[in-house]
This record gives structure tokens, C-alpha cells and sequence, in this order.
């Protein structure tokens, strides 16, 4: 239940000198790079103590801890607060995918000759000030960012400027890339009439579906029905490159004296809010879970059945004001304080909004270092002989994750983010360092990795079963459906067509191409069909996967002409936009797929 709740989402010269220890470089359009020292061995990057290398250039600490720093900047000036640990730890792989994807993409400016001159560093550090200048309380007046104070610093001899000046120097290459790339983006007047049209233009349908069957003991596809699926519609599983980890967790134990603490802890807090504390306050000083910096309210509402069967008739019963009794979640002890109740549409119980105070159960020193040892050992061993052996040894089981890539992290590492960023540099077989996790002990092996594009038929058999059955009943409706076009055909009306085989007749009074009825959306063909056929006539029977449709327009409002200019900028900045947006992760991608990363974090373990 807690992972539920940690998903709502926490004077010039002594300045100056700060700045510069952490600074950090911010690409335009939010693509955030530094550039690496030097192409290195990664035996003298180890002996530096760098935390990593991509394709031979050293990521090194002090770039990590500036990355780290920079998203707990921005983490608290978007939340109010400071992030809990779990949190702490999304921010140092988003931190660490940040460096390798600055690294790689500097190295491609690099390759592509793109360099900054002096005069345009100048103008760079006069127009554009980096955000962590441009958020400094020295340039700052009543909050907001001043010119003045700024430009008087500019023209100060006393001030060092060499450390801006080369991140300046480094930027500007990569601006210039990405404004190259953009160029390269382009919008024909065709293309752009056509997603006005389909924005714009309207029409209101009368649809008959025909659904699938529901006849009993259909039999299974055979492997030739799945095999045709798969040509047919295996293009719509097409994606980036994936990898599959198979994970070990191995349970941080926690004695019951470790337990007993957090718990007295919890309880002589909420003994403090009953004699009168303030619950936020005491949230703020102590709690370890989200939200802390604002009291620890969670930003969602909440069944009362979400806190599980023995929690469930507690909550129900607490008043706005009233706190739970402490209870445990994992490895935290919780306290729940209601702060409203909300009426719930469709049950008599109230929905509730509630803070909550936690307290994480925290394993001895010389527990946990046992634990890890332990671990050590098994991961050395899984080096050997492979995780699933290695874990089988030890009495343990592993488990694989689903194929994954940049944009969709398995949810079995949530709490271990770095885990799941590890299996995408890493090559198959290798197997990762202990992480540590707030519940569990992490050791993966990258079990299988795929290239772009169409996934193997033995990966998606599952679901090309799935549709190779639904197909089945759909066939299975095919004489209803020819029923209904009989009928239609001898002047039947298609709603009483429907009615007489036991279909559903509905009308979508209006929609759009780009906004077709949420009933049409997984259906295209039905949504093409109704667009291209003129008002009045009936079209079908049209076959998709769910189930027969015949359609009827009822009218028509096609896009208005003269509106066009009027709107051109904003539907050309709207597309342009998705456009550049997929352009540059695809692009990405694909140079992280390509580059050498090594992780040495991991080396002095976790």
C-alpha cells in the first residue's frame, strides 16, 4: 500500500565561488549535457575514481554530484519539498541517464566538427545566462531574475568568469546541433492541410456493431492461425531496442528489535498529535516518506479498501481530523491522519484524503553488511555460473522482467531505478553489482536483449494467441452480420436491423478525425470508413477485431477554409513539436544502443 502513496505524488564574492563548484550546464529545449575529460583507458578511469566511462570518456564524481544536485533542485522547486529516499534514489538514474546521454550526444557535436567561437560565447553568457546564474540570490530582486544585477556582474574584473566561459564554450556545439537537427524537421503544406482537415472537419455517424461471439469451447488457434497473426499485425509490437534482466531480490531482514523501534517511534509521534502537536509539523521534522515537505499529504484520493483487509473497516470509520492506529508497510511504520472525506459516486463509503506520517525500519550496521557480504558472494558467483544457478545454490528463486527500454522501466525495479538503467547499457550476459533497495537486496543478469524494430514471434506469442482467438469469434458472427446486411439491403432501417440479430445500434452525434468518439478510437478502419462515405448511404459490413460495423453519416461539416490562416502557426507549432519530440528520443536511442558504457559504481559496493 505505501508504494500507492509514494505514488502521488519534495554576498557576491562567497556566492560566486559556490556557483562555480556546482556548476551545471542546461541544453536548450531541455536537453541537459557536459562535456567528459578525455578519451581514457577504463583502467586509469577506475584508478581516478570516476564512476563511469561512454565510449572511453570519464564520467566523474564531481559530474555526478552536480547532476544529482541539479535534479534535487529542480525536484523541490517543482514539489516543496525535499525528496524521501525512495525518491532520491529515481533522481540519481534519471541524474546518471542525464551524464550518459550528455556524453554521447557531445561526442556526435564533437564528430560533426561543431565548435563555439569567442564572440559567441560572449553573446551566450550576455542574452542567456545559465539557469543556476539566472536563479542566484545574488542576481536576484523581490524573487525574480535581475538584468542589472546581472549585467553589473558581467562588467566586475574581480569576478572569475573562465569556469562559465568554457561551459559556454561546451554548450553552444550541442545548441548548434540541436537547432541542425530541428532544420532537418520539415512540414510540407500538404501535410499540414491535411492534419487542419482532420482536426476540423466533422461528421455525426449512426453505427451498428455486431460483437464478437460468445459461443462456448472455442477452440484454441493453431500454430498456422498464429503464425498468420503474427505477419498480419506484428509490426504493431515494433519498437526501440529491449532488454530482459532476470533479477534476483533477496529480503533485507530486520530483527524484531529494529521493527520494535520504528514502531515506538511511530507511536510516540502520533501520542504527541493526540496530546495536542501539530500532525504537518511533526510530519516535516521526522517523516521519511513522501510528500514530508508539505505535511505529508498524498495528492490522490483513496479507497478505504486500498489499505488492505485489516486496515480497511479503521480507515472507514475515521473522521476528518482522526488518526489511524501505527501500522506496518514493508519497511516502514505508518501513521495515517484522515484530512477529509469525500463523498464516492458509486459506494456508500467515502472516498478519503489522508497524510501520512512514516518511519522507515532500519537493519543494524553489522546486520546489513552481513546481508550484502552475503550478497557479494552470490553475485560473484552468478558471474560464474549465472544468477539463476547462483540464486538456486542459496535456496533462492529469480525472476525475469518484461522487455523494457528507455521509455518504459520494468515495474518489478520501481524502487531500484538504477537496476533497470544498468540493463540498458549493459551487454547480455553481464551481470550487475549488489543494489540495495529499501525492502530488497538487487543482483541482475541481462538475460536477453533485442534489436529495433519487430519483436520475435516467440516473445508476443501470448498476445497473437489472444488475437488469433478473438479473430476466431469474430468469424463465429460473420452469418449474423450477413443477416443484418440482408436486411439493410432490403430497406430495413440499421437500427432495426441490429435489434433483429441482436446487435448494438449507438450515434456519435459528433467527431473529428484527430478526436474520433472514445467508442471508434481502437477501431481506425471504422473511423476511415465513416469519413470517406457519404452522408446517408449505409457501408458495411466492415470486419476489425471488434467484431462486424455498419455505418451510416448522418452529416457532415467539413473544415472551414477560411479559418486555416488563422489557426497555420499553432497547428504547425503543435505538430512540429510531437515531431521534434519523437525525432529526438528515437535519435538518442539509437546513439545509446550504439555507445560503450561502463559502470563502475558499483565497485566499491553498494
Amino acid at each position: 500500500m505505501l508504494q500507492l502513496l509514494r505514488m502521488g505524488n519534495k554576498r557576491t564574492k562567497l556566492i560566486w565561488w559556490v556557483l562555480i563548484v556546482i556548476t551545471v550546464v542546461t541544453f536548450l529545449g531541455g536537453f541537459v549535457f557536459l562535456v567528459g575529460v578525455g578519451l581514457d583507458t577504463s583502467l586509469s578511469a577506475r584508478s581516478r575514481g570516476d564512476l563511469g566511462t561512454v565510449n572511453g570518456t570519464a564520467i566523474t564524481r564531481t559530474q555526478f554530484a552536480n547532476a544529482v544536485d541539479e535534479q534535487r533542485q529542480a525536484f523541490v522547486q517543482q514539489t516543496g519539498s525535499d525528496p524521501d529516499p525512495e525518491e532520491s534514489r529515481a533522481l540519481e538514474a534519471q541524474a546518471w541517464r542525464g551524464l550518459l546521454t550528455r556524453q554521447i550526444v557531445n561526442a556526435e557535436a564533437r564528430r560533426l566538427g561543431l565548435e563555439a567561437t569567442d564572440r559567441e560565447v560572449l553573446i551566450s553568457l550576455q542574452s542567456a545566462p545559465p539557469p543556476m546564474l539566472a536563479q542566484a540570490p545574488a542576481f536576484q530582486t523581490d524573487g525574480k531574475f535581475d538584468p542589472q544585477k546581472y549585467v553589473a556582474a558581467l562588467r566586475d574584473p574581480g569576478n572569475n568568469w573562465a569556469p562559465f566561459e568554457e561551459m559556454a564554450r561546451e554548450q553552444l556545439p550541442l545548441r548548434k546541433l540541436e537547432e541542425r537537427l530541428r532544420a532537418s524537421l520539415k512540414l510540407s503544406e500538404p501535410e499540414l492541410r491535411l492534419a487542419y482537415r482532420d482536426r476540423f472537419e466533422r461528421i455525426g455517424v449512426t453505427l451498428l456493431q455486431i460483437g464478437p461471439s460468445q459461443q462456448a469451447n472455442v477452440p484454441a488457434p493453431t500454430e498456422a492461425e498464429v503464425e498468420r497473426v503474427y505477419r498480419k499485425y506484428g509490426g504493431r509490437f515494433a519498437s526501440g531496442p529491449r532488454t530482459q534482466l532476470e533479477v534476483l531480490q533477496i529480503p533485507i531482514r530486520f530483527s524484531p528489535e529494529e521493527v520494535r523501534a520504528a514502531r515506538e517511534q511511530v507511536q510516540g509521534l502520533a501520542d504527541r498529535v493526540r496530546r495536542g502537536e501539530d500532525f504537518a509539523t511533526l510530519v516535516r521534522d521526522y517523516s521519511e516518506g513522501p510528500g514530508a515537505g508539505r505535511g505529508g499529504e498524498i495528492n490522490r484520493v483513496f479507497q478505504p479498501r486500498e489499505f488492505g483487509p485489516a486496515m480497511e473497516p479503521k480507515m472507514a470509520a475515521l473522521q476528518p481530523g482522526d488518526l489511524s492506529e501505527p501500522f506496518q508497510d514493508g519497511p516502514y511504520w505508518l501513521v495515517l491522519k484522515v484530512i477529509s472525506r469525500i463523498p464516492d459516486p458509486v459506494s456508500a463509503i467515502p472516498n478519503l484524503r489522508v497524510a501520512q506520517l512514516a518511519i522507515r525500519i532500519r537493519a543494524n550496521e553489522a546486520s546489513l553488511s552481513e546481508q550484502l557480504e552475503k550478497a557479494r558472494k552470490i553475485r560473484d558467483r552468478a558471474a560464474r555460473i549465472g544468477i539463476g544457478r547462483a540464486a538456486a545454490e542459496n535456496g533462492l528463486a529469480t525472476g525475469k522482467t518484461g522487455f523494457y527500454d528507455y521509455g518504459s522501466p520494468p515495474p518489478e525495479l520501481v524502487t531500484t531505478p538504477e537496476a533497470a538503467e544498468w540493463g540498458l547499457s549493459a551487454k547480455q550476459g553481464a551481470v550487475s553489482h549488489v543494489i540495495q533497495g529499501p525492502q530488497v537486496i538487487i543482483i541482475a543478469q541481462v538475460a536477453t536483449q533485442r534489436a529495433a524494430g519487430t519483436p520475435a514471434k516467440e516473445e508476443i506469442v501470448e498476445q497473437l494467441r489472444q488475437i488469433a482467438h478473438q479473430e476466431t469469434r469474430v468469424a463465429l458472427a460473420k452469418p449474423a452480420a450477413q443477416r443484418a446486411g440482408e436486411a439493410i439491403a432490403a430497406g430495413a432501417r440499421l437500427e432495426d436491423a441490429g435489434k433483429a440479430v441482436g446487435g448494438t445500434a449507438f450515434t456519435v452525434e459528433s467527431m473529428s478525425r484527430a478526436q474520433p468518439d472514445q467508442r471508434l478510437a481502437p477501431i481506425p478502419e471504422v473511423v476511415g470508413a465513416a469519413f470517406a462515405a457519404p452522408p446517408g448511404r449505409i457501408i458495411g459490413p466492415i470486419e476489425t477485431l471488434a467484431g462486424w460495423y455498419f455505418l451510416r453519416v448522418n452529416n457532415r461539416a467539413p473544415a472551414d477554409s477560411a479559418a486555416f490562416e488563422q489557426l497555420k502557426a499553432q497547428i504547425t507549432q503543435d505538430i512540429m513539436g510531437r515531431r521534434q519530440q519523437s525525432f529526438f528520443a528515437n535519435w538518442i536511442a539509437e546513439l545509446r544502443s550504439k555507445a560503450k558504457v561502463q559502470d563502475f559504481r558499483g565497485d566499491a559496493g553498494p
